[in-house]
């Protein structure tokens, strides 16, 4: 994949026990980091979505780095975790993320349904808030895997739906609910170190109407009636 050399643009860094250093951005499908060591020194490889970071940000990073390189354990800048988290970062990279990741319509309208449909049951019932699908984007996946009925990634907040959900024979509600469980994740606050389906996880999910009749539908979605 295509390569920027940005080192120009990084500050001199604390760099024992390397006698020199190179930093590149890298063209890769989710936020991503690495090193390697070199005869000399250390190259330094950053996602190309930290492009238009500020210079703090690509800082702090490679210091983290760096350390991580010596041995220490990687601790995520703050100055990072803040930046990724702004609207301007998701807005100006989600569609980079789209078009990468290959495995979504980027449609909300399937041939039987629309998604937008659902989240407006979720905010009409009360389960899902406002601040919950806030610069969020929703989309049909091209596949999944069996008994993988929805996705999310938290960092462009994007939700993705199995496709072979699409279809009149599947209640609305089992979409929904799918839908709910991926809403949660977006909820979550992911620069926290937890479990995805905590405890508190779990409590939101069990507030879903008939939450153990659709578990029961999703279990046995590609068995018997349901076999697709």
């Amino acid at each position: 994949m295509r390569t920027t050399d940005i080192t120009d643009r990084i500050r001199p860094l604390s760099m024992y026990p390397y006698d020199d250093y190179k930093v590149v951005l890298k063209q890769t499908a989710h936020l991503h980091y690495a090193y390697r060591r070199t005869k000399t020194g250390i190259e330094i490889e950053l996602s190309d979505y930290l492009g238009e970071a500020p210079l703090s940000v690509l800082n702090d990073e490679c210091e983290a780095i760096v350390a991580w390189s010596r041995g220490k354990k990687f601790v995520q800048p703050q100055s990072l975790t803040d930046y990724i988290r702004t609207d301007d970062f998701i807005v100006s990279n989600r569609p980079k993320y789209l078009r990468r990741c290959r495995t979504v319509t980027m449609m909300q309208q399937g041939s039987s349904k629309n998604l937008i449909d659902s989240v407006e049951r979720l905010m009409d019932s009360g389960l899902v808030f406002d601040t919950d699908i806030t610069n969020s984007f929703f989309t049909w996946a091209t596949h999944m895997a069996k008994y993988k009925f929805g996705q999310c990634n938290q960092t462009f907040r994007v939700v993705s739906v199995n496709p072979d959900l699409d279809s009149d024979s599947v209640p609305d509600a089992v979409v929904d609910y799918v839908i709910y469980h991926e809403i949660l994740h977006l909820r979550q606050d992911p620069t926290k170190n937890h479990r995805p389906h905590n405890a508190q996880f779990r409590s939101w999910e069990h507030m879903f109407p008939d939450y153990d009749r659709i578990e029961e539908y999703l279990r046995g979605f590609y068995t018997g009636s349901h076999r697709r």
